[in-house]
């Protein structure tokens, strides 16, 4: 069943009608029941999160779309009467038996307003601090990042295997967080949370867990926006890796296929959707900058990456472009194989290069 996050409420075909829903908490989708003014979660295992939920009433059982930190996604069966979980599928255990996948930890951030930032670190223990750090921002604005195997952004993976240090953010905007929070960056895209990113990373180099000469960028969708914003802004990131990326909120507002709700509801008036746009502050852009985009993006149309390109190599800003042939928004979760894969190798490639790490 679709839904945002996990699925769409179903009915569990009780008498009282009772519902099943899936809210997110501090990045993790948990699962819910609504039984009349009632609700109360669903005890899963410890660390838990639910991807995905189907309920069969007559059966009185829910199929669930399971992820922890140990395992990709995998198939369980609630008993709705008792409760009970049962394990399906053990598709992780059974590809990768010898594959220690790395685990985050929970970091909080208090930011110079006083705000504070959940995210996580993911690192190897074994590696010596003070290494590479690659910042990664997720999408939507409204979107989480869980703490649980992320089978979509293998690159994490990859970097973390080589020594480097992954921190994902989940900065004003995000759900899970309450309202307030939610709502924080309406009207105020890239202003708003941009203290969100910088603050935490200046934290680490403080810290010493991170390198401060070799910080690198990247995320996708709102990501990619907040990417090629903060590199305008700041001279803290010297490779970045935008993807799916908004540019030009003025162009966006007449091209997408949500452009009108998008900036109509999240941002504003035309003099704003001006001034939070990155390309009217491209002047400021100096860090190299590899730009990934689906061709056929409806959502992010690929002409905001077109301008991007053009603004930053007209600078003489070391930049290349990569168009994915018949790639849409989501290529990066659902496209095919050989450009998810090639996703991952050029960001690995692009950030190990300008930062003068070693690579394969």
């Amino acid at each position: 069943m679709p839904g945002y996050p996990g699925a769409l409420p179903q009915f569990t075909g009780g008498d009282a009608g009772e519902l099943l829903f899936c809210a997110r908490d501090r990045g993790v989708t948990r699962l819910y029941r609504l039984d009349g003014a009632e609700i109360t979660e669903v005890p899963l295992p410890t660390g838990t999160g639910v991807a995905r939920c189907s309920v069969a009433p007559k059966a009185g059982r829910a199929a669930l779309l399971v992820a922890d930190a140990a395992r990709f996604a995998e198939i369980e069966l609630l008993d709705l009467g008792t409760g009970r979980v049962t394990p399906l599928t053990r598709h992780t255990a059974g590809s990768l038996p010898d594959v220690a996948l790395p685990r985050s930890a929970e970091r909080e951030f208090t930011i110079s307003d006083g705000t504070r930032v959940h995210g996580f670190l993911i690192r190897d223990p074994d590696a010596p601090a003070g290494g590479p750090p690659l910042v990664d921002v997720h999408g939507g604005p409204h979107n989480a990042w869980a703490p649980h195997a992320d089978s979509v952004h293998l690159y994490q993976h990859e970097l973390v295997a080589r020594g480097w240090t992954v921190l994902t953010l989940n900065i004003r905007g995000s759900d899970g967080y309450g309202e307030a929070f939610y709502t924080a960056a309406l009207g105020a895209w890239g202003e708003a949370d941009e203290r969100d990113v910088l603050e935490p990373v200046q934290t680490l180099i403080d810290e010493g867990l991170a390198d401060p000469g070799r910080v690198a960028l990247t995320g996708y969708s709102y990501g990619g926006y907040l990417t090629c914003w903060l590199s305008a802004r700041s001279q803290v990131f010297r490779a970045a890796v935008p993807g799916g990326v908004v540019t030009d909120l003025v162009s966006m507002a007449g091209t997408s296929d949500e452009g009108e709700a998008l900036t109509g509801l999240e941002i504003g008036p035309r003099d704003r959707l001006v001034a939070l746009s990155p390309l009217t502050h491209a002047d400021g852009v100096r860090v190299p900058t590899l730009i990934l985009h689906g061709d056929a993006d409806d959502r992010c149309p690929v002409g905001q990456a077109e301008q991007w390109f053009h603004a930053l190599r007209s600078r003489g800003v070391p930049v290349r472009l990569v168009r994915y042939p018949g790639g849409d928004h989501m290529f990066p979760l659902t496209g095919r194989p050989s450009h998810r894969a090639d996703y991952s190798r050029r960001l690995v490639g692009w950030v190990t290069e300008h930062l003068g790490v070693d690579h394969d």
